[in-house]
């Protein structure tokens, strides 16, 4: 009967997981890093929109995989990883504010692009 409770607290634990939250987020903050230099935006502030769907992250702008590792982090929060042969990108939403960094190997030369986002929950 013990194991029977245990199995049911991870699966309720495994549908809170999986639950769908959209995003709505505002740029706080890019840069972008290369070899060659480093350049930030003219004009920050770009509006992302993103869903998380379980272990499937899509939205405008940052996104660019079909499949991401997800893990939950704190009451709010979350990990996520992704990578291809054209680049690795990290994520992580901690109180709100969302980091994103992503190495890009499809140019002659690595790009590191970093950007934070403050974010709020879109009911």
């Amino acid at each position: 009967m013990k194991r029977f409770a245990i199995v049911l607290s991870f699966a309720f634990i495994g549908t809170t997981i999986l639950a769908d939250v959209r995003y709505s987020c505002v740029e706080l903050d890019r840069i972008s890093l290369s070899a060659d230099g480093r350049m930030s935006p003219a004009f920050p502030g770009r509006i992302l929109n993103f869903l998380q769907e379980g272990q499937n992250l899509t939205g405008d702008g940052v996104f660019y995989h079909d499949i991401y590792h997800v893990t939950l982090d704190g009451a709010s929060g979350f990990r996520a990883r992704a990578q291809s042969e054209e680049r690795d990108d990290l994520y992580w939403l901690d109180a709100g504010i969302l980091f994103h960094t992503a190495i890009i190997k499809y140019r002659s030369e690595p790009v590191i692009q970093s950007q934070a986002f403050a974010c709020t929950v879109v009911e």
